[in-house]
């Protein structure tokens, strides 16, 4: 706090703050009656002097003796009580800080309320991608537009995708299929080998962007191993010897046990040839039981055999449709990719590219040689933008078709190297991204 200057109003000294009247003039200070006094104390006795009179009406100060009123160094000069209580006062530095103080704590508060809503934000981006991804398969896939009226474009378009989804299900078994289209509505007629290939083509062809819904007229092939309760085929000779044991076991089981103790003894030849006789039926009876035991394993191992094997088909199956739902979960979450295409060139050729797929349409000249194409991901069946990255050769490249549903999402790059003598090796990469 800054110091308070008491000046005189008759002289215009400095006064301590302790005097109550000037010691050279003698006028009183303001806010001090003319008739108080000063008490020294000295020597442990109080000392009062006069106050000197004023003349306010006098132009020059009267001049005192500066000895005669100044304090002794003995003496202690005390002032009355303050009646009016003095509050410090901010200097100006002081007040830029309070100010920077309470800037710093607006600053951090707004960068408060901003991480506090960020936060919120990725929580809910969370819960929505959580949601997502739980829902089923069909509720994944993008609903179909309404089209009453579909162009032929659009219905040849989705028979390609119909045809394409179906031999990405089951290359070795797509020659099997047979589908039309109509409406919307896809027919799927043909053979399969099981149930689960059958369930397995119509989920594949219900994903695709257009279908309303699909008739499933897929026949599941008999299967050649014998399910469980079916009775099992013998041939003549097995089924002839069966039935003589279960017969000759039935008239043992009627024949009294008290016979043989009944009958009188017979003669030693006939008696050697009854138990020649009971010794050759013990052995058909063993044999009719050995024979028995093996066709009840072999029902045994058969059936064993097909539950294992439908077990394989399923497990196959399954991760199947796992690797199907991943590769298609893969491809959606793509939004662009690259190819890469070289081989030897000598005139002008096509390249056309579907999918993952690239084929060479000549136009004239040599055919090309030493082809040779690789994908980071597949061409989406969606609108997509072709670009050219890099290109190595002597002549012109260019694209000279877009992906679109019109064509098929089919990308054509011309190469032109008619105006050149001798073929030449030719690369390029274009990269797709997703509109």
């Amino acid at each position: 706090m800054a110091s308070e200057t008491i000046l005189c109003k008759g002289c215009g000294i400095t006064l301590i703050p302790l005097m109550k009247v000037c010691p050279r003039c003698g006028v009183a200070r303001e806010g001090t009656t003319p008739t108080e006094a000063q008490t020294a104390v000295t020597g442990g006795r109080a000392v009062t002097s006069p106050v000197l009179p004023v003349n306010a009406f006098r132009q020059e100060p009267i001049v005192y003796d500066e000895d005669e009123f100044a304090p002794s160094r003995n003496v202690v000069l005390l002032s009355p009580d303050e009646t009016k209580r003095r509050f410090p006062l901010l200097t100006g530095a002081q007040v830029s800080l309070v100010a920077v103080g309470i800037g710093l704590v607006v600053l951090a508060v707004v960068i408060a309320i901003l991480l506090w809503r960020q936060q919120r934000r990725d929580v809910l981006q969370s819960a929505n991608a959580a949601a997502t991804q739980m829902q089923p398969l069909s509720a994944l896939a993008p609903t179909p537009s309404p089209n009453p009226s579909p162009t032929p474009a659009d219905d040849s378009a989705m028979l390609e995708s119909v045809k394409s989804a179906l031999m990405a299900y089951n290359p070795l078994g797509f020659t099997h299929y047979k589908f039309e289209l109509k409406d919307g509505i896809v027919t799927i007629n043909g053979e399969a080998d099981h149930q689960p290939e059958k369930d397995g083509a119509e989920n594949v062809v219900r994903l695709l962007v257009g279908v309303k819904s699909v008739v499933n007229n897929l026949q599941v092939k008999p299967s050649l191993a014998n399910p469980i309760g079916e009775p099992v085929k013998l041939n003549l000779a097995e089924a002839k010897l069966l039935d003589d044991a279960l017969r000759r076991q039935a008239v043992e089981k009627d024949k009294p046990a008290s016979t043989e103790l009944q009958m009188p003894a017979l003669n030693p030849q006939r008696e050697a040839e009854r138990q020649r006789r009971e010794q050759l039926a013990a052995k058909q009876r063993e044999e009719d039981g050995a024979m028995r035991k093996a066709a009840e394993e072999k029902i045994k191992r058969e059936t064993e055999e097909y539950e294992k094997r439908s077990d394989e088909l399923r497990s196959v199956e399954a991760n199947r449709r796992a690797r199907a739902e991943q590769a298609r979960l893969d491809t959606a979450s793509l939004r662009y990719g690259t190819i890469a295409w070289n081989g030897i060139v000598d005139g002008v050729d096509e390249i056309i590219i579907s999918g993952s797929s690239a084929s060479v349409r000549h136009v004239n000249g040599n055919p090309p040689r030493e082809v040779h194409a690789s994908f980071s991901a597949p061409v989406p069946r969606s609108p997509a933008e072709v670009k050219l990255v890099s290109v190595n050769g002597r002549g012109l490249v260019d694209i000279v078709q877009q992906p679109a549903a019109a064509n098929g999402y089919t990308t054509i790059v011309r190469i032109d190297d008619s105006s050149k003598g001798g073929d030449k090796r030719y690369e390029f990469t274009l990269r797709w991204s997703l509109q």
